[in-house]
């Protein structure tokens, strides 16, 4: 892929916010801004400017990173919560399909991810989707 999105990553742009506004913004697939600890590059939600913490793979299926460095680890809940509060569950832990996604989008190797979202079925399906290099639109597009 040409888009893919390496560290080190951008200076957030737009508005700041508090974290809960930016999560619960990821969480619905729009923007808003940055926070002190979160913001958004394409479809990626980074953690303290550094890790990437989460990646919209679809309109409501996100892939959560559960192998975050340890000063960063307590962003996961957070995100976790910013997902259930807008209709999103756990589907899948440690999926396999997440590592290949992860690679063709991020350029992260060896990492591990949990799959978030709405509908089982649709979620499995864009999963196998992003894994076989479909495109993985950013955030409000």
């Amino acid at each position: 892929m040409d888009d893919q999105i390496l560290p080190p990553f951008v200076e957030p742009t737009g508005p700041r916010n508090p974290d809960e506004t930016v999560l619960a913004a990821y969480a619905q697939a729009l923007y808003a801004g940055h926070s002190q600890r979160f913001h958004v590059e394409g479809p990626a939600l980074i953690v303290d400017r550094i890790d990437v913490g989460a990646l919209r793979i679809g309109p409501t299926t996100v892939l959560v990173r559960i192998d975050l460095p340890d000063k960063q680890l307590d962003a996961k809940p957070l995100v976790e919560r910013a997902l259930t509060e807008h209709g999103m569950s756990c589907l899948d832990e440690d999926t396999l399909l997440a590592a290949p996604v992860a690679i063709q989008v991020l350029g992260i190797r060896l990492s591990s991810w949990d799959l978030w979202g709405c509908d089982l079925e649709d979620a499995f399906t864009t999963l196998r989707a992003a894994a076989m290099g479909d495109d993985v639109r950013p955030i409000g597009l």
